[in-house]
């Protein structure tokens, strides 16, 4: 278990610094282009009053459940805690700037960190997996 929480720790570590790099303007061109969304997914706007009791329940039941699937020693631990890595990380920049740090510019789409990669990424494989699970159900 000990590389499980290697990789996620350096998974933390990398988003944490891509942030603080971009932040200081050390980079920017087409691709990467610095935003503060102090809006959440789709730009929708939240009060701060809602919006942070919403997020911390959310890192709670996130939390909850990596500790499942950590001590069932489930394969699942692994997409879940890529949702709770990004969204804790977003959090900490909604913390510390009042906004969630995006740098990555798709042009006529979004704009996007790699706590967002993370997170669809988890959310990508849990879907995949359960996709998966219910094939195999029905044959």
């Amino acid at each position: 278990m000990k590389k499980y929480f290697l990789v996620f720790f350096l998974l933390f570590i990398i988003d944490r610094f891509s942030k603080i790099y971009f932040i200081k303007k050390l980079f920017l061109n087409n691709f990467f282009n610095l935003h503060l969304n102090q809006n959440i997914a789709f730009s929708l706007s939240v009060p701060f009053f809602i919006l942070y009791p919403i997020l911390f329940l959310l890192i709670m039941f996130l939390f909850f459940v990596c500790l499942k699937y950590y001590k069932q020693k489930n394969i699942l631990i692994w997409p879940w805690t890529l949702i709770l890595l990004g969204a804790f990380s977003n959090i900490l920049d909604r913390i510390y700037y009042n906004a969630v740090i995006d740098f990555i510019y798709l042009p006529y789409f979004t704009v996007f960190n790699l706590s967002d990669v993370y997170i669809f990424s988890g959310i990508l494989i849990l879907i995949f997996k359960e996709y998966r699970s219910h094939l195999i159900k029905v044959k």
